[in-house]
């Protein structure tokens, strides 16, 4: 078991691990990003930055090809917002506690 509070973006730094709490995305989001962030997995922050939708941030284990900028400046790998991760309460994981009953035959 794995114990998460909700993020701040104050909480999120590069080489941080954190877990995907929101992986639903738009059908024009999953047209246009073909690797995203499943649910319940751990990621490793890569980037943090703001864009003009909030902070958002890069994943170690996820690249995707880059995009065209809308204003048609340039490129850009697409991102994904801190709210859909949450950070670790601590720096552990937590492990509960297996009990096996022993059967007497």
């Amino acid at each position: 078991m794995i114990i998460f509070a909700k993020n701040t973006t104050r909480d999120m730094k590069i080489g941080q691990d954190i877990i995907c709490i929101n992986d639903k995305f738009q059908a024009e989001q999953i047209a246009l990003i073909p690797n995203r962030p499943v649910e319940e997995k751990m990621y490793t922050v890569r980037d943090v930055f703001s864009t003009r939708n909030g902070r958002a941030i890069h994943l170690d284990q996820i690249k995707n090809p880059n995009l065209e900028h809308p204003s048609g400046l340039g490129t850009f790998e697409p991102s994904f917002s801190v709210d859909r991760f949450a950070t670790l309460n601590s720096d552990e994981v937590v492990v509960e506690e297996e009990v096996v009953a022993e059967i007497h035959l």
